[in-house]
């Protein structure tokens, strides 16, 4: 049942009418009244409009399961609307019924069976054009969730009607699965009193365990906002059935007669109806003026109180208002709160302080006279010392908030009343610091930075940094807060700024990363003046980082905080990396010489010892990396001279490694077994009386015959390196036996030998991809000397020398015993060993200054 206002009229559905088909009547409440007799069960109307039966196939169609009323047709009565849920095989309908004579003015059909379109309808005007709106629910509409499934969400379409007559439909889908969101809608007049009516959506079956929530949703001109601003939850849990709250609701009424309109919530599940009361809105209107709007800090004429200085001062004049409608105290106190530098983050220097308390911030509490004049308070505040902070090109920002004091603002019954929404509670006015920009106050630098180094390629590995030499200058007006930004490829550290050249500016650099990317900020200037040019070196050391790295970049920009021409144009720098590794490999023989003959050798047919073959010979092979940059593959070839005629000439007993080095001979290694002397050792070399390494001896005049891998008949010896960084060797032990058998022949006799052993290397791999390399190689010889000689004996030491020594020691003795004596030394009092004695002893005796314990 509806009551139409306008024509005193009754609007009632009957879903069950005609075999479900539905019927609306309706009549005037006079005629009603007038005719109502408890006796008679059929009384008829004069006034009545009805609808009439219809075609079998609108059976279980539900007319008149909703009503709703308003004008649709403008000429100032109210029509009927109706929803007719299971009409259109179930896709739902509302019909629209000329409020004169029940004839049809519109329809609106579903989109979705069974969705049950048209359980719920409303009318009202939610836009404020004078025009009726239509509202209709459908509970069961179902959307697809997220994860592309359908899901029961409920849906309310909202139809605006136009001048034309026309409507223009939105759909608002319910916010949970189940809800029944749209089950009920009611208009609720304007709860806010901004002019447009707000209204009433329920889900009975949403909220926390199912107990219901009603949405409260206003108007605007553009329609209705699809975010509620308000919800309204049910308190009750469910029993043998669920609550249902908001399963019928009604507004748009006011109850407590406070002059805003009130809505009551049904909740059938638990027997509860519920009344809400609408709270008076109160309108406030703030104002903020800062002047002067421009300040000079070199304009101090302010005494700082408590202090002999002046400082640089504005004034802060703050006003409120406030207003509102229904049953609202006569005074409204509020809670103002002040803020200067307001966009400073916390922490950071705020520029301006109040004068009278040297904060940024004051509170005030202040009395409003509702309905009644603008109420204005002013305050002083200044400005800090330029010194005290680095931003003067940001505006200072002052901040003004306010807050109701509710609970004195409270009625008789408790009820509080609410600041407008659409209201903001906070205003804020701007302040600038004079600039050396002209008569508007705004610079506009003309940033520029180049760069340059001496160095176009960069060994990896090299530990020299690289340099750059940057040019920053600005040829426009002040730029404040101005920095250099460097920003440091993957490859780089920074090092530090170029200190000792008088040429270049030191300027002051730190590191920093912002949002991953590593930079080197500078300072140059607060502000960077007009005309400023610096010249700055900084240092960087470089590494590969990655095998697909061939060069490194460097990005850098002036940065400052002006509005405008803040930034220079972005320069990159580009240096190439480059491979350089300086291998050398070079030997020993030890010893590099033998002298022939060897003392009590005695030749043996099946030699079984090293002392049987001849002396031990070591070839020692060291290939170096001396950088910068690495390798990770050479490859080292040995030829030995082994034989000539078919006479063994070095004989090998074995090798040995130092380093990442693995090594493969062409032939076996000491095929006769010969046994190696434990203190004898690859890499070491035990006493032999017959081994000489001095270069002054005597010569048995003689032939001296070169015995090489181009004559001898050698044994190679191949070697694979591994990866050699910079300062890193691997080395090669050859141990080996002179076969003095064969130098021993009477052929060989009295001729010396030169017996040269050969290395050379190869560099065939680098650890790095897509940078040029050169070949790498070189070459070595060792030679081992044997010699027919006469070893000469050690030179006697002369007598004199010996004497003369002695006499020196003698002399050096004396003049540290008399120095020792002048000093005092022999005069110590040593420890006393009786008590008697330790009584006796003075302080002085025992080397103090003075004579005080």
């Amino acid at each position: 049942m509806l009551h139409a206002d306008q024509a005193d009229r009754v609007l009632l559905g009957g879903p069950g009418s005609f075999y479900w088909q539905g019927q609306l009547i309706s009549d005037q409440v006079a005629e009603i009244v007038s005719k109502y007799d408890p006796k008679v069960y059929s009384i008829k109307y004069n006034n009545q409009l009805a609808t009439r039966t219809a075609q079998a196939i609108f059976d279980d169609s539900y007319l008149g399961y909703s009503v709703a009323v308003g004008d649709f047709n403008g000429d100032g009565i109210d029509d009927f609307v109706s929803g007719v849920p299971r009409a259109a095989r179930t896709l739902g309908m509302v019909y629209i019924y000329d409020g004169k004579n029940m004839s049809s003015l519109h329809n609106f059909t579903g989109e979705q069976m069974a969705a049950y379109f048209g359980f719920s309808v409303a009318a009202t005007d939610i836009n404020g054009d004078d025009y009726a709106d239509v509202f209709i629910g459908a509970p069961l509409f179902m959307d697809r969730g997220s994860d592309g499934k359908l899901q029961e969400v409920g849906q309310v379409s909202v139809s605006l009607q136009k001048a034309s007559g026309n409507f223009q439909t939105t759909k608002l889908n319910g916010f949970e699965v189940f809800a029944r969101f749209g089950s009920a809608i009611a208009p609720l007049g304007d709860l806010d009193q901004d002019g447009f009516n707000d209204i009433a959506i329920a889900a009975p079956y949403g909220g926390e365990d199912k107990k219901g929530i009603v949405y409260i949703f206003n108007g605007r001109p553009t329609g209705l906002n699809a975010v509620p601003s308000q919800i309204l939850e049910g308190k009750w849990a469910a029993r043998s059935m669920p609550p249902s709250f908001g399963y019928s609701m009604k507004g748009a009424t006011d109850i407590d007669k406070n002059g805003y309109p009130d809505l009551i919530v049904g909740a059938f599940g638990v027997d509860r109806a519920v009344l809400y009361r609408a709270r008076p809105v109160i309108t406030v209107n703030a104002g903020l003026e800062v002047y002067p709007s421009i300040l000079n800090q070199d304009n101090k004429t302010c005494p700082l109180p408590g202090t002999d200085l002046k400082v640089s001062c504005f004034h802060v004049r703050f006003c409120l208002k406030a207003d509102g409608k229904g049953t609202l105290p006569t005074k409204l106190n509020f809670q103002v709160e002040l803020l200067l530098d307001k966009l400073k983050q916390k922490g950071a220097i705020r520029r301006a302080l109040f004068l009278h308390n040297r904060f940024p911030g004051h509170s005030k509490n202040m009395t409003i006279s509702r309905g009644g004049q603008m109420q204005c308070e002013e305050l002083i505040a200044y400005l800090r010392d330029e010194s005290e902070f680095r931003d003067k090109l940001t505006p200072i920002t002052i901040f003004m908030e306010y807050r109701l004091d509710y609970t004195t603002a409270a009625d008789v019954t408790g009820l509080q009343p609410i600041l407008n929404q659409f209201t903001p509670a906070n205003i804020s006015r701007q302040a600038h610091i004079l600039l050396d920009c002209g008569e508007d106050n705004v610079c506009k630098p003309k940033l520029e930075v180049s760069v340059d180094s001496d160095q176009k390629k960069i060994y990896v590995g090299d530990d020299n940094p690289l340099t750059l030499i940057v040019k920053a200058q600005n040829q426009g007006e002040g730029a404040y807060e101005a920095e250099l930004i460097v920003s440091i490829p993957p490859q780089a550290d920074f090092i530090g700024v170029v200190r000792n050249s008088e040429a270049l500016t030191r300027l002051s650099c730190a590191f920093k990363t912002e949002n991953q990317t590593r930079q080197v900020v500078c300072d140059l200037g607060n502000p960077m003046k007009a005309g400023t040019q610096l010249l700055a070196g900084l240092r960087f050391s470089v590494q590969q980082q990655s095998e697909m790295d061939t060069s490194v970049k460097f990005d850098l920009q002036i940065q400052s905080s002006n509005l405008f021409d803040k930034v220079s144009p972005v320069v990159s720098y580009k240096v190439d990396l480059a491979v350089l590794a300086a291998v050398e490999i070079r030997g020993v023989s030890s010893p590099d010489h033998i002298f022939l003959p060897i003392p009590n050798w005695e030749h043996k047919e099946n030699p079984e010892t090293e002392e049987d073959v001849g002396p031990v010979v070591q070839h020692i092979y060291e290939l170096r990396n001396n950088g910068p940059s690495s390798f990770s593959k050479a490859m080292l070839n040995l030829q030995w001279p082994y034989k000539y005629n078919n006479n063994t000439l070095l004989y090998i007993l074995q090798y040995d490694i130092d380093g990442p080095m693995n090594c493969t001979s062409d032939m076996e290694i000491n095929p006769l077994r010969i046994k190696t002397e434990k203190n004898d050792t690859v890499g070491g070399q035990g006493d032999r009386n017959h081994l000489v390494t001095k270069r002054d001896l005597t010569l048995i005049e003689g032939d001296v015959h070169t015995l090489g891998c181009g004559i001898a008949e050698c044994l190679k010896i191949v070697c694979q390196v591994g990866r050699l960084d910079r300062g890193k060797s691997a080395i090669l032990y050859v141990k080996s036996l002179l076969w003095t058998e064969t130098f021993m022949n009477k052929e060989n006799q009295n001729h010396s030998y030169s017996l040269k052993s050969s290395a050379s290397f190869n560099v065939i791999e680098f650890p790095y991809k897509n940078l040029p390399i050169e070949d790498i190689f070189n070459s070595t010889l060792v030679t081992t000397n044997v010699t027919w000689g006469i070893q000469p004996a050690p030179m006697p030491v002369p007598v004199w020398v010996i004497i003369l020594a002695v006499l020196a020691g003698l002399l050096l003795l004396a003049v540290l015993v008399f120095v020792m004596y002048r000093m005092g030394f022999f005069k110590r009092v040593r420890p006393p060993q009786e008590e008697q004695e330790r009584e006796q002893l003075q302080p002085h005796e025992n080397g103090e200054g003075n004579s005080e314990t």
